[in-house]
């Protein structure tokens, strides 16, 4: 979901929130509101993106790295 919001607006800040059992959630910095129609735009993106099949890869990091990393390659809030 993140990769397709930023693919639609690259302007957007990505915030990872809490881990729970299934996943965890995202938090978006945007201007405005994600409307009706930005939620169907959004959901093709990530059918797009789930089509180019391309692999998950775990990296472990050292705990000063990850927000390093994070911060500067995914334009992520704190």
């Amino acid at each position: 979901m993140a990769e397709a919001v930023k693919e639609l607006w690259p302007e957007v800040k990505v915030g990872i929130g809490p881990a729970i059992e299934d996943g965890f959630y995202y938090d978006f910095d945007k201007k405005e509101p994600f409307s009706d129609e930005d939620l169907v735009r959004i959901e093709e993106k990530m059918r797009q993106v789930i089509q180019k099949n391309e692999p998950f890869t775990r990296e472990e990091l050292s705990k000063r790295r990850p927000w390093h990393y994070s911060r500067s390659a995914r334009n992520l809030t704190r």
